[in-house]
């Protein structure tokens, strides 16, 4: 089984996602739950806090992408770029799924 059944009810399957299986709300509230730097915070701050933030900090015109740079992570979770770094197949999904 290589799917996971989102918020909406979608199946996201990481060997063959389409851009059908992306739903914006899926990423809001799944970005809203993951906690940035696995967790090591004094206080909760969200994968969502952070791209809000990004988005008010560049001009107008990147605003969105700055929002949504790290909505792969909606369905790929937040791993540590040290991790990453050690798992090639998951650095290869997370590709596709940007």
């Amino acid at each position: 089984m290589s799917f996971i059944q989102t918020l909406s009810g979608k199946q996201f399957d990481y060997l063959s996602a389409t851009i059908d299986d992306i739903d914006i709300e899926d990423i809001a509230v799944a970005l809203s739950n993951i906690c940035r730097f696995s967790g090591h915070l004094p206080k909760f701050y969200s994968v969502a806090q952070h791209s809000v933030l990004c988005s008010q900090l560049v001009s107008p015109e990147f605003a969105f992408e700055a929002l949504m740079h790290d909505a792969a992570e909606a369905y790929c979770q937040d791993i540590p770029a040290p991790l990453k770094a050690l798992l090639p197949d998951y650095r290869e999904i997370e590709k596709r799924t940007d």
